[in-house]
């Protein structure tokens, strides 16, 4: 038995859309190009206009500068030129220091920063928040501020040796503080020169041991004033806790146990 399939025929074509495919493919810009199946809707090129330097060019001057910049920018306004001066700050600058530095502490990019490789590197010590010259000299204010913070810092310390010598006799440079990674990493140093131009140092060092990721603890080992060093005993080996509030590649703040702010920049 033979089977008829019935026949398809194909879809019949106006003959309007005979004539207009004709004229289309006989359109001399006709571009055949493109498949069969693909729109007959008219192409487009985009072209994008040519990129210039200027383009490409980071303006690093007019760069928005962070939050933390502006800060340190503030305070910087405020610090005096060294800490010997630092009694000449105002309590209403020192109100603003310390609120600044507040702002600036919850900006600390560095997490466990006791660990950071950021705090090792040569520091100037350009304000203590508990430090300022007396007008009344009293031989027990040293040991009560000294003891009541737990030690003063070995750069207050060291400052403290140099600012005992005859002032018409030694002329003082900066305080210049050492952190390295090997005991003892703090050196505190400040470099006299004497009438007649002899130059020595007043040098104070202290180990740093970490206690937690935002903790040490800063122990005084020795120090030298004018070429005669003392190594202190182990029962005088005053020590305090050092906490560590902000740190990046410029600027570490540090606070002793009772909270009493230092800034540091690097030098």
């Amino acid at each position: 038995a033979f089977s008829v399939q019935p026949s398809i025929s194909a879809p019949r074509i106006s003959d309007g859309a005979k004539s207009s495919t004709a004229r289309f493919m006989s359109d001399p810009d006709f571009d055949d190009s493109f498949p069969s199946d693909s729109s007959e809707d008219p192409h487009f090129t985009v072209e994008e206009p040519p990129s210039t330097a200027d383009d490409d060019t980071i303006d690093v001057e007019n760069k928005p500068s962070t939050a933390s910049e502006s800060v340190v920018s503030s305070i910087m306004d405020y610090l005096p030129s060294t800490l010997g001066s630092s009694g000449e700050i105002s309590s209403e600058d020192r109100a603003a220091i310390n609120e600044a530095i507040l702002k600036l502490e919850a900006l600390n990019p560095t997490e466990d920063p006791v660990y950071s490789s950021s705090i090792n590197g040569v520091w100037t010590l350009r304000y203590a928040g508990g430090y300022s010259e007396s007008k009344i000299p009293s031989p027990t204010r040293d040991l009560a501020l000294f003891l009541y913070s737990g030690g003063y810092s070995p750069g207050l310390f060291a400052l403290g040796l140099a600012q005992k010598l005859p002032a018409q006799f030694v002329e003082l440079g900066d305080l210049e503080i050492s952190i390295s990674r090997s005991q003892p990493r703090i050196e505190a140093k400040i470099d006299a020169k004497l009438f007649g131009g002899a130059e020595e140092t007043i040098e104070v060092k202290a180990r740093l041991e970490v206690d937690s990721g935002v903790r040490f603890t800063e122990t005084y080992e020795s120090a030298s004033v004018l070429g005669q060093t003392v190594d202190l005993p182990e029962a005088l080996q005053y020590s305090r806790d050092l906490y560590v509030s902000y740190v990046d590649d410029d600027i570490l703040v540090v606070r002793d146990g009772a909270g009493v702010p230092e800034i540091l920049v690097r030098k």
